[in-house]
């Protein structure tokens, strides 16, 4: 499981930047399109392969390399459509229900998907997630966004790369909001590659994996709709960091199934409420031409930083046990959120102008 979310998550750290430079570059719309028709095609060949028994596990770790090559592709895109779609006051409003859609997602296939893992369905369940790529595809087609002027520098790829990074120094708090993103996922969010094994080993029952799945997507869209509805904040997330940590500690130690599930609604809920505000706060920041590289950087921050910290709880787990790994990880977001929360400032929020 490690090597899987290692290959589905390493092209979000290697490749997010250039796909920040396309989506400033080019039409967001026709890149998030392409994006969602390929993870449709994708988990299509994924379903047909395995129906046809000629599945192997190296097969499994390259097409989930190319689903998040097309995941990583599609993120700046799709979080500067929301921008391009809605006036600036609706923008935290916006990103909160962005966030709370995909995390519907997350609750709803998972339970879909659990009664056809225990029939041994496998192919019926990556059927489902094409046919979903393509719904997503169709809304995406619907998605009327306001005109924007792409970026049209002479720079070549590494300085539009260097760029982006330039501009999210300059426009605070984006630099330490990015910071706070990255410490939730290398410490907090890489505990989802123990899962399986926390399941199997610690609570004696691998059927629980889809719903403690299905627990953090829900406790994640309550956190998510909850945060559009507040004012951000750098010190605001770096709190809700800390609550996170001590959420997943309270995981690590459950003592049976009902206490993790509830323990991982919590988790799910800080987490989301700490990735849309900060997300917020970045996106209100950012100049139009720069939008994508920047939330490129996000995506780098937030997804391209899992599979190191997948490895690296995995490596532990291998050597003092999951609840082990799970509960230090859990003490590094707790002092995280706790230290940025005690230097954290007020910072005076940059126009959005060019």
């Amino acid at each position: 499981m490690g090597r899987y979310y290692f290959a589905v998550f390493i092209p979000g750290f290697a490749l997010a930047p250039l796909a920040g430079v396309l989506a400033d570059r080019l039409d967001r719309k026709r890149i998030a399109l392409v994006c969602a028709a390929a993870v449709a095609l994708l988990a299509a060949l994924l379903s047909g392969l395995t129906a046809a028994g000629r599945i192997t596990p190296g097969l499994v770790l390259w097409l989930g390399f190319l689903l998040g090559t097309a995941y990583t592709f599609a993120s700046p895109a799709s979080h500067a459509i929301v921008a391009n779609a809605v006036p600036r006051e609706d923008l935290g409003s916006a990103i909160s229900l962005q966030s709370a859609l995909n995390n519907l997602t997350r609750v709803g296939g998972p339970l879909l998907a659990a009664p056809l893992l225990a029939a041994r369905r496998f192919e019926a369940g990556f059927a489902l997630y094409a046919v979903a790529a393509l719904a997503a595809a169709l809304l995406v087609a619907l998605v009327r966004i306001r005109p924007y002027a792409p970026d049209g520098g002479a720079a070549g790829i590494l300085g539009r790369v260097r760029d982006g990074m330039v501009h999210a120094r300059e426009r605070r708090p984006a630099l330490p909001a990015l910071g706070l993103v990255a410490a939730l996922s290398l410490f907090g969010v890489s505990h989802v590659a123990l899962l399986p094994t926390f399941a199997g080993e610690v609570l004696g029952r691998m059927d629980l994996f889809p719903w403690l799945v299905a627990a953090t997507g829900l406790g994640a869209l309550v956190g998510a709709l909850a945060t559009g509805y507040r004012s951000p904040s750098l010190r605001t997330a770096a709190l809700q960091l800390a609550l996170y940590g001590l959420a997943l500690a309270a995981f690590a130690a459950a003592p049976g199934a009902a206490f993790a599930l509830g323990a991982q609604l919590v988790v799910g809920y800080f987490y989301f409420c700490v990735m849309t505000g900060l997300q917020t706060l970045i996106q209100d920041v950012v100049a139009e031409p720069r939008r994508g590289r920047v939330m490129s950087l996000f995506h780098v921050a937030w997804g391209g930083l899992v599979p190191f910290g997948g490895l690296a709880m995995g490596e532990l787990a291998g050597r003092a046990g999951s609840a082990t790994a799970i509960a230090l990880g859990a003490a590094a977001c707790v002092a995280c959120g706790v230290l940025s929360a005690l230097v954290a400032r007020d910072f005076t929020r940059e126009g959005p102008e060019a």
